[in-house]
């Protein structure tokens, strides 16, 4: 018992020495330990921790691309863990089907997973500047010392190699099932918000489909071909080095269907579309974000890219203009605006490697789409093969595309009146929105349906026999107020202005 005493009292003086000579060290070298202490602690408890963490950022290292494992990860538990979370979020977003909520795992909330014998704890953490993680660098203001939000995955040691190989793979292959499975296009714009750039979407059902579209039958043909040889060409693009992707330039006056074409090939593809408003994005940085932000199958949308101004000036404080032969300088810069001159800036650099550049190749299986009403407006640099890869020109409408408008809007496929309309479709530079306007009937067939019925019980007689007639008299009318618009268009067109004739 003595002995112990002497212990420890031997202990306390010890201490009370070591207390001394901690008091009088210099204060760095106190700095200096209390590093090294804090640097062992983690490892010590490491060391004796039978659990490891898996963490899972919503964004990357440089807060450009979002993580797709993050998004398999919230798909996965929504579908098979939320039964055991008490703390759930509900949303009725855009992609909402019959106004059922979107149920997730809230903020803080840990469930528990079981795999193969294997119990995976996950936890969702907060968006937070303190939790520890990979440094984020941002290109945009205010982000720099923020850390996204991310689930932490925790485990036995044991079960590392179970995780890593066959856990998380399943997560991943349950993830692309469900989106396969509850598959919902989309149609995503971008907007900013206090000085950052994202994508909003909606769903995107367009009623649009290529046996619709009034164009030459040939033409029309070829770019189903066109479309269907680029979605199964992945190992053809891989063979000759190029990113699967492909441009299209859509080019003709206003009314001529561009914008039904691309819900048409959205529709063939199934791909989802990105509208791209060049003029509320502020820089590179900023364009690069958002395409980067994109998927993969996705058909990448700048439209009435004509209607944009564009000045070219130097780079340098001098703000010269520039000269003709440096137009193509991939130094000159590209001030978009749309009537309103404080909007966006991108460099010429930037919005070419966007298209077919260094950054064009990070994705796959991508469509860009351009229209214009005046190609000769654009700059060759932009619209040449390779970056536009099929110039496709929407016309006026002709016979063959009125037949096809005739099928679709008063399902007929002759008319006494067809060859008149053809004679002036020929001599008049009508567009096929003009000619549909006119091919619109008054009534619809869900009124057709009622005032059938209502016939049947007023009459007692054949219904669908009153219905043929009225629709025959509404074809009638239709054609006939066509045939006046294509001869005041054509008496439009012969008439010389009145500046002109007095000029004469």
């Amino acid at each position: 018992m003595a002995l112990s005493v002497e212990k420890w009292v031997g202990f306390g003086s010890a201490m009370a020495g070591f207390g001394l000579l901690w008091s009088r060290m210099p204060e760095h070298v106190h700095d200096e330990a209390r590093y090294i202490i804090s640097s062992l602690v983690p490892m010590l408890i490491s060391y004796f921790n039978p659990y490891e963490q898996i963490s899972i950022f919503e964004y990357g290292e440089e807060r450009f691309r979002r993580n797709k494992m993050f998004d398999a990860g919230s798909t996965y538990l929504r579908s098979t863990c939320l039964d055991a979370a008490s703390k759930l979020k509900a949303e009725l977003g855009n992609r909402s089907r019959d106004d059922d909520p979107l149920i997730s795992l809230d903020e803080n909330q840990e469930v528990v997973d079981n795999f193969d014998g294997a119990r995976i704890w996950w936890r969702l953490i907060p968006k937070s500047a303190k939790q520890r993680g990979p440094t984020v660098i941002s290109f945009l203001p205010g982000d720099s010392n923020e850390q996204p939000r991310c689930y932490r995955l925790a485990f036995h040691k044991r079960h590392r190699k179970l995780v890593l190989d066959s856990y998380l793979p399943s997560v991943v292959r349950r993830w692309r099932e469900l989106l396969t499975a509850n598959r919902q296009r989309l149609l995503f714009t971008n907007y900013s918000r206090e000085g950052k750039s994202y994508w909003i979407d909606v769903p995107y059902n367009p009623p649009a489909m290529f046996n619709m579209i009034a164009m030459d039958h040939d033409k029309k043909a070829e770019i189903i071909e066109d479309l269907t040889a680029f979605r199964e060409a992945k190992e053809y693009h891989s063979k000759v080095g190029k990113a699967w992707k492909r441009g299209y330039l859509l080019r003709g006056p206003p009314g001529t269907g561009k914008s039904t074409m691309i819900g048409a090939m959205a529709n063939l593809l199934g791909y989802d579309v990105y509208d791209l408003d060049l003029t509320s994005i502020k820089d590179n940085a900023e364009l690069r974000k958002l395409f980067l932000d994109t998927t993969d199958r996705s058909i990448i949308v700048i439209e009435d890219i004509d209607a944009i101004e564009v000045e070219l000036t130097t780079n340098r404080k001098g703000g010269k203009e520039a000269s003709k032969e440096n137009n193509n300088n991939h130094q000159l810069v590209i001030e978009l605006s749309d009537k309103n001159k404080d909007c966006g800036k991108v460099t010429l650099s930037g919005l070419l490697g966007f298209v077919d550049g260094l950054w064009s190749a990070c994705g796959s299986e991508r469509i860009f789409v351009f229209t214009t009403n005046h190609v000769d407006r654009l700059d060759p640099a932009l619209t040449r093969r390779g970056r536009m890869d099929r110039h496709i020109e929407m016309s006026y409408c002709r016979f063959d595309a009125f037949k096809m408008l005739a099928k679709s809007y008063l399902d007929i496929t002759e008319h006494s009146l067809f060859g008149e309309i053809g004679q002036l479709l020929n001599e008049v530079d009508t567009t096929p929105a003009d000619v549909a306007d006119s091919l619109m009937p008054r009534g619809s067939k869900r009124n057709g349906g009622k005032i059938a019925r209502l016939l049947d019980e007023m009459n007692g007689g054949p219904a669908d026999l009153m219905l043929r007639v009225k629709r025959r008299r509404e074809a009638d009318d239709c054609l006939a107020g066509l045939v006046e618009n294509l001869k005041k268009a054509k008496m439009k067109s012969a008439t010389p202005p009145m500046e002109d004739a007095k000029e004469e």
